[in-house]
């Protein structure tokens, strides 16, 4: 009996070997394929969104020029800003430009007062196309010291004579007058 029985189990195991067939596989490749072409689709749909996102021409700005007056008189009426210790940070340039048809200059005004009322407080430095002005004003106070700095550049469209650039005290003004060349 021991024999049958020896029999019978090695019948079983070979029966109940791998009954694998290819109608499994087939199976298996066709969700393979349909994951991959589902991947695919969705990669592609994000990369078309974002392709619409980031290369459309922009939408035009209704209103613009009203936001940027806006926007400068809300600076125009912060007039100075809170800094610490209670000192204020004024807004308001002591510097002045603009073009003068009479005499085919451009003409810059300082405003002296917070230089101490005097143009040696004051640097302007005149090139072909660019002028920059430097002050420095300090006041002593009873319990303070207050010191003012400024700096500031500005270029032209237009070449400037450095030769004939002339500069003068009219009152707390400093007048620096800027020739354009011919």
């Amino acid at each position: 009996m021991d024999e049958n029985t020896e029999n019978n189990n090695n019948v079983e195991l070979k029966e109940h070997k791998c009954t694998c067939r290819a109608e499994h596989w087939i199976k298996f490749a066709i969700v393979l394929f349909v994951l991959f072409i589902a991947c695919y689709l969705a990669v592609y749909y994000v990369l078309d969104q974002m392709r619409h996102a980031y290369y459309a021409p922009p939408a035009p700005m209704p209103n613009i020029d009203r936001i940027i007056n806006e926007q400068e008189r809300m600076f125009d009426s912060m007039g100075a800003m809170p800094m610490h210790n209670g000192a204020l940070m004024r807004m308001k340039t002591p510097v002045e430009t603009f073009k003068d048809d009479s005499q085919n200059a451009y003409k810059l005004i300082i405003d002296l007062k917070p230089f101490n009322n005097s143009p040696n407080n004051v640097s302007v430095d005149v090139q072909k196309n660019k002028i920059s002005v430097n002050g420095l004003g300090e006041k002593a106070g009873k319990h303070s010291d207050k010191v003012y700095s400024f700096s500031q550049s500005f270029v032209l469209p237009v070449d400037i004579d450095t030769e004939k650039v002339t500069k003068k005290q009219v009152g707390h003004k400093y007048v620096v007058t800027m020739p354009i060349e011919d």
